[in-house]
């Protein structure tokens, strides 16, 4: 499981009070300091690490040593890099490297954030509060400085950030399109899709960019006719997603390389029903299929929908992950976000 979605999945067991393999420690005394995903809270990680330490004495070897003091310490740097995120408006894309030390280890970046903060080490500032008595350094001034200004005290607590990074809200960006635009937002559906499943989708399509947010999706297995450069026409594929908006590019490769390995192998699980027959070939079109508990412990859904050349940049489907629309009035749709609605620097690293 890559870091991206181990923060996922242990932050939302964190907040619905779900079981962690190997317990947290110390979790009644975490609990009462009322991580509620404001920055205010960042200040009383601080204070309950301050208690912990003088309390506990604790040594780093033996404190590392234990599980429960391991999920501890995640929990906190992936909490910390949530509300970080939750500030910048895009959601962290977490990374691990060896060879620097367990301080850091866990590493987190936001991509698309207006204001790059580059490198962030959440664990540095925790283990020094917890492990040292120097009160100058901490949480709160080491995430609090890659705050915007005029947040870095609020006790509000912040929305999630969505996964999709980069600064475009879908209905400004349909209302700055010119009438040539627009027009190229509409998607010619192919003679087959009449008697298809896929119709819906073709006629779905205008309502759910009026009533749509953007969020990321990742194709299962890119068809190879979208590899290279065509004038006109599409392609089929099949797009993990999460509905929520939550889960970054990074999650959603990952999970969609997972469900591609194994529709490469013989499956048949009844335990997993309708995700079973789609591996094995025997569902082809999909409309908000939950991705199993056993493939991503966070939930996300796959669906079934149509590339079209005209929306895509460069006409070629040049990457696994992207910006999809997703619309609560039409679950189950997904939409390849036209590139003319793309933000600049989107189509810079698409393209780079």
């Amino acid at each position: 499981m890559s870091p991206s979605l181990g923060a996922l999945c242990c932050l939302q067991a964190w907040d619905q009070r779900m079981p962690i393999p190997g317990g947290i420690a110390f979790e009644p005394l975490l609990r009462r300091i009322a991580l509620d995903h404001s920055p205010a809270s960042l200040a009383r990680i601080d204070t309950f690490l301050d208690a912990l330490r003088t309390a506990k004495k604790p040594q780093p070897k033996a404190f590392l040593a234990e599980p429960a003091s391991g999920n501890l310490l995640d929990l906190l740097a992936f909490y910390v890099g949530d509300v970080v995120g939750r500030a910048l408006g895009c959601a962290p894309e977490w990374l691990l490297r060896e060879g620097s030390g367990f301080d850091n280890s866990l590493v987190c970046n936001f991509p698309g954030a207006a204001a790059p903060a580059g490198l962030f080490a959440p664990l540095g500032a925790i283990c020094t509060r917890l492990f040292t008595s120097s009160r100058e350094q901490g949480v709160a001034s080491s995430a609090g400085a890659l705050l915007p200004p005029g947040l870095q005290a609020s006790g509000r607590p912040l929305p999630a950030a969505p996964g999709f990074g980069y600064p475009l809200e879908l209905q400004e960006a349909l209302a700055r399109c010119s009438p040539r635009d627009r027009a190229s937002l509409e998607i010619l559906a192919p003679g087959w899709a009449e008697n298809d499943p896929l119709a819906r989708v073709f006629a779905a399509v205008p309502e759910v960019l009026l009533s749509g947010r953007i969020a990321w999706g990742a194709v299962v297995e890119p068809d190879p006719e979208l590899a290279s450069t065509q004038p006109y026409g599409g392609a089929v594929g099949d797009v993990v997603y999460d509905p929520t908006g939550r889960a970054p590019a990074a999650v959603l490769d990952e999970v969609a390389q997972v469900v591609s390995d194994l529709k490469a192998q013989p499956w048949d699980d009844p335990g997993l029903g309708e995700f079973s027959a789609y591996l094995t070939g025997a569902k082809t079109r999909s409309f908000g299929l939950d991705v199993p508990a056993v493939i991503s412990p966070y939930p996300l859904k796959l669906a079934t929908t149509w590339f079209d050349r005209a929306h895509l940049p460069g006409k070629m489907l040049a990457h696994r992950s992207f910006p999809v629309v997703i619309s609560a009035a039409h679950q189950g749709m997904v939409l390849f976000l036209p590139a003319v609605l793309w933000p600049e620097p989107l189509l810079q690293a698409w393209r780079g």
